[in-house]
């Protein structure tokens, strides 16, 4: 019996962190599977890692890898669970926030301390970024795991006495804005500057976020970066637009009314599952299920899912050039507030059928000099636009314009899809007065009343 007993100690029957029947050897194999999808990952990215080349990588056996972890889902899953532990570690150790020299010094320590976790685990936190869509396994731990961070903001922020922001708003929309503005910063979107110069430019506008009546004092300590040249006059799409190049044809052009509204069903599924379930998740027999049509129907007029996204591209880019003309005639010193709403009341639905388009071009999907062309325009545009209304403010602030504007890019990509994922039934329009209220506190701040 005892030997029996041995044996059956022995058995792998599915090892986790802290199994007792692992033993060094296979706490080695264990971590060695762990680390070398970490490097998979950071290389590959999630969507293109196999589980084979997994287990080459760790020099072990596909059964073998499947007795420590059932999916390569599961392998992220713990890697997210040490990166979320990091966070919840420096989140407790925050000091009193407030509109004072310490609230600030306070803040820019947490601040400071979340972009070295973000470094320490960018590859995580990028690939954070690709797999937090719906209909991954692991969504609903990324969800959880947001929804307990922002809570434990918000008690902290309530016992900080913040107003004008109910806390858990404000816990929603600061995790928001400082996720995705370091996720821009580790993927080269952010401007020429130090790594203290952006993390300064991100404090000063978490501090006026929070406490937007805070003394301008406060901010001695923050010094501006030097003056660049940056163009603030939209240029005319011909002059942008470069040989190297070509644009993106229309699908819909030339086709008699009945076949362009059979390519209208097959971009709108497209649109519609690429939101739901990102680009990597949908397939060609998705979009068709989706339409209604047969699978010979989409390679009738696209050879691939590839002139899909291109197609959706060209025409979000479209819609965008347009709510960028509408953005750049906004003075928050005049009629601002209710511009901004209106705007912003137009920029939700947008937000919402191009949301997988977006994603897909801050993942790098694709590397088409077309698709890529379309972007850079696209982009520089927006945020052309956004500097121009920010010069109408006379902001006192060490707050680089530029650093402002990719912040406003984070909190415009970000906040309608957390906002949601909080509360499925949000109404639009309260989405719509968070929104304007973050901008409005801590992009246009003209200040305290003097």
């Amino acid at each position: 019996m005892a030997t029996q007993s041995e044996n059956e100690t022995l058995r792998r029957e599915g090892y986790g962190p802290t199994s007792l029947v692992v033993g060094q050897r296979g706490a080695r194999t264990r971590q060695r599977i762990v680390e070398e999808t970490l490097r998979l990952f950071e290389s590959q990215g999630f969507h293109a890692t196999s589980v084979d080349a997994i287990a080459k990588a760790a020099g072990t056996s596909r059964s073998t890898l499947y007795q420590y972890f059932e999916s390569k889902e599961q392998i992220f899953v713990e890697l997210l669970d040490e990166c979320g532990s990091a966070l919840m570690r420096v989140v407790r150790r925050i000091g009193p926030l407030g509109p004072t020299r310490l609230g600030f010094d306070n803040l820019h320590w947490w601040l400071g301390e979340w972009a070295y976790v973000y470094d320490k685990y960018a590859t995580m936190f990028v690939q954070w970024a690709s797999v937090d869509t719906p209909g991954t396994s692991v969504r609903p731990l990324v969800a959880g795991f947001s929804r307990s961070y922002n809570a434990r903001i918000a008690r902290r922020l309530e016992s900080s006495e913040i107003s004008g922001l109910d806390p858990l708003d404000a816990a929603l929309a600061l995790t928001s804005a400082v996720h995705r503005f370091n996720y821009f910063r580790h993927m080269g979107y952010t401007p020429a500057l130090t790594a203290d110069q952006l993390l300064d430019g991100l404090a000063v506008f978490v501090q006026l976020m929070l406490f937007p009546d805070t003394p301008v004092e406060v901010f001695d300590v923050v010094e501006m970066p030097p003056q660049r040249k940056t163009k603030t006059t939209r240029p005319a799409a011909a002059a942008e637009r470069h040989d190297e190049e070509p644009e993106i044809p229309d699908r819909l052009a030339e086709l008699r009314p009945r076949a362009a509204a059979t390519v209208r069903r097959l971009i709108d599924a497209g649109a519609k599952l690429f939101a739901d379930r990102g680009y990597h998740g949908t397939g060609v027999d998705n979009v068709v299920t989706e339409a209604g049509f047969a699978r010979g129907t989409f390679y009738k007029y696209f050879d691939e899912k590839l002139d899909l996204l291109l197609q959706l591209t060209r025409e979000c880019a479209q819609e965008m050039r347009t709510l960028v003309d509408r953005f750049a005639v906004i003075d928050p010193t005049g009629d601002g507030a209710a511009r901004l709403r209106d705007w912003l009341a137009g920029y939700l639905p947008f937000h919402a059928r191009y949301l997988g388009i977006m994603r897909a071009w801050l993942e790098g999907t694709s590397q088409d000099p077309r698709l890529l062309g379309v972007v850079r325009r696209a982009t520089r545009e927006m945020h052309i636009a956004v500097l121009t209304v920010l010069a109408r403010v006379d902001r006192p602030h060490p707050l680089d314009p530029d650093v402002a504007a990719v912040i406003q890019g984070a909190l415009l990509e970000r906040i309608p899809e957390a906002a949601l994922e909080q509360d499925g039934d949000r109404p639009a329009a309260e989405i719509v007065e968070l929104m304007a209220r973050v901008i409005e506190r801590g992009l246009f701040n003209p200040g305290p009343a003097r």
